[in-house]
């Protein structure tokens, strides 16, 4: 079986299960983190610095900063979430909760835990991002937020795929990790320059350098696509580069995964 025609085999689906029936017995603490990091940010920086930073300047308009910040959040929960729990989460099944050799004694392969667990990071993180959208929701009933909420159902698909490439990146890390000691340096070679190369939390300064990284920067199409399209109702190419290039890193990196986990776990080849 070649190693995208396992993502949709029963064993990864099953992989995927096993996983999502584990949450759903914590679903209380699962579902925290989505809902009071999003209000501490709006909170903190929407509304305590938006009170010190009269506007921002986008595309040619000013804008409060909270309007320019919840569309952010939404594409970094999105990010930050997948790209999290298929790195530590999966080292942790992988390492220490033995689930992997477990399930591998059984009709499970490797690209079938791989795959299950891109899936299991991909929805996590959009339930995250769902779970933020009612938020930003709430803050819109309160007076505090508008946008074009009917464009928010539409953008969950979007959020998955980008998701699942972020996973991909996580899980990247997992396989050539040596230990749980080294788990800071992915946060500071690839969570923070993604981050501020993104146009999540500031608009970018017109910097070229900045400006080229930024236009390979999945994160930076998916925020400013979801801006522009929450904002002012219009899709534009950022809606296209996003998903784009977030097919071209699964593409890339999921066989590059399994090939190291492979070596990694089962010592093949």
């Amino acid at each position: 079986m070649s190693t995208f025609a396992a993502a949709f085999a029963w064993q990864s689906r099953a992989v995927l299960s096993r996983h999502v029936r584990v949450a759903l017995r914590n679903w209380h603490i699962v579902t925290m983190p989505p809902v009071c990091e999003p209000l501490i940010m709006l909170l903190a920086f929407g509304v305590g610095l938006g009170k010190q930073i009269t506007s921002v300047e986008w595309r040619g308009t000013n804008l409060e900063y909270l309007q320019y910040l919840a569309p952010g959040i939404l594409a970094y929960t999105t990010f930050m979430s997948s790209f999290f729990q298929s790195l530590f989460g999966a080292f942790m099944r992988m390492h220490f909760q033995r689930s992997w050799e477990g399930q591998l004694t059984t009709q499970v392969r490797m690209e079938h835990v791989v795959w299950g667990e891109a899936f299991w990071a991909a929805t996590l993180a959009t339930t995250y991002a769902v779970i933020v959208g009612i938020v930003l929701i709430g803050f819109g009933v309160a007076g505090m937020l508008s946008m074009h909420w009917l464009w928010l159902p539409l953008t969950v698909p979007l959020l998955f795929l980008c998701a699942l490439a972020f996973s991909a990146i996580g899980l990247y890390f997992t396989s050539i990790l040596p230990s749980i000691d080294h788990m800071s340096l992915p946060f500071f070679l690839v969570i923070m320059p993604i981050a501020f190369a993104s146009s999540t939390y500031f608009p970018l300064p017109d910097v070229t350098a900045l400006q080229a990284i930024a236009a390979v920067n999945p994160l930076h199409h998916l925020a400013e696509g979801l801006r522009v399209l929450l904002l002012d109702g219009t899709p534009t190419l950022h809606l296209v580069w996003a998903p784009l290039l977030c097919v071209a890193l699964i593409a890339i990196l999921i066989p590059i995964d399994l090939k190291i986990l492979r070596r990694r776990v089962l010592g093949e080849g």
